[in-house]
């Protein structure tokens, strides 16, 4: 038991997503990725006036929304992927597993997800079928924490 506490208390708070961290505004996230990053005119994704419009990810291909609050801070970094396949959810949750240890929620009622929670950051992997349609919707969240309690 001492040895999973120890390992769970290693895990470090992502605090945003790679060099995107929370409160950050849309210069500054351009600036933390400078060739990848672009503008959005006009916002896109629940108000996304940033994104990266291609990165590769386990294998799939991602667009990456970078979401500010009404004050124009970073809140949230939405992965959606493309063209998401099969295996495509299990592969990442095994790498999100790899880095963050095992989820904290899993949901399994026809459509599958995951969830981290951290102090500031709640990482969520979600996929969504739609089997008349023979597709499925793939998507990768990682979200400022609020606290409730204010």
């Amino acid at each position: 038991m001492v040895a999973l506490a120890l390992a769970c208390a290693a895990v470090e708070d992502p605090g945003g997503w790679t060099k995107a961290k929370w409160g950050m505004t849309d210069d500054q996230v351009l600036a933390a990725f400078p060739g990848q990053a672009a503008r959005l005119d006009p916002p896109e994704l629940n108000g996304a006036r940033v994104s990266i419009k291609s990165i590769e990810l386990s294998g799939a291909e991602f667009r990456v929304y970078f979401i500010p609050d009404a004050a124009g801070h970073l809140r949230a970094v939405i992965l959606n992927a493309v063209k998401p396949t099969g295996a495509l959810f299990q592969s990442l949750e095994n790498l999100l597993v790899a880095k963050y240890g095992r989820p904290w929620k899993t949901d399994e009622a026809g459509d599958s997800g995951v969830q981290w929670s951290f102090p500031t950051t709640v990482i969520t992997l979600t996929r969504v079928q739609v089997p008349n349609f023979g597709t499925q919707f793939l998507s990768l969240a990682y979200k400022l924490k609020v606290d409730e309690r204010i």
